[in-house]
């Protein structure tokens, strides 16, 4: 996985969710907003829903640029309102499939697929109060590694090689 390509690294989590037998491939992305906000009636529980993740650079002596992807993914468990040992149960699912994730990425991480840590990051608690009345865990996390950036010309229109000038 190039963590860098968004196709790449959407697809990482799908595959996460295709492979964890209690997502059963239940997998979405899209803005936080979008978590917070709105109801998702439809949707398989429980989820992995993947935050649309940013892109930062950090460079140093005209080297390669290191990317660092800003990220987080949810686990999302839809619960009755009304019962709270439904609830307690909600709670304890998510949070061991946060946790499944979570080991999954720290093994890949020690294949070399990705660069992370889980240093001083918490497993958050979250609660929408929506159609869907879910529950689950959130996490928020930075994949980095070198960006392979180069200019070319041919995508330029007013550059030789380009469609015009």
């Amino acid at each position: 996985m190039d963590p860098h390509k968004l196709p790449d690294f959407i697809d990482y989590f799908r595959q996460l969710a295709g492979a964890n037998r209690a997502l059963a491939g239940s997998f979405v992305h899209g803005s936080a907003g979008r978590i917070i906000s709105g109801s998702r009636s439809g949707m398989t529980y429980p989820c992995l829903w993947l935050e649309t993740p940013t892109l930062g650079f950090s460079e140093k002596d005209g080297t390669a640029p290191l990317g660092r992807r800003q990220c987080a993914f949810v686990v999302l468990q839809d619960v009755p309102s009304d019962d709270y040992d439904a609830q307690d149960a909600g709670w304890a699912a998510s949070e061991q499939i946060a946790l499944d994730v979570l080991s999954r990425m720290v093994r890949d991480r020690k294949k070399r697929k990705f660069s992370f840590t889980l240093n001083e990051r918490p497993l958050e608690p979250i609660a929408t109060l929506t159609v869907d009345n879910e529950i689950g865990w959130r996490f928020e996390f930075e994949l980095s590694s070198y960006v392979e950036m180069q200019y070319e010309p041919s995508r330029w229109a007013d550059e030789e090689g380009g469609q015009g000038a």
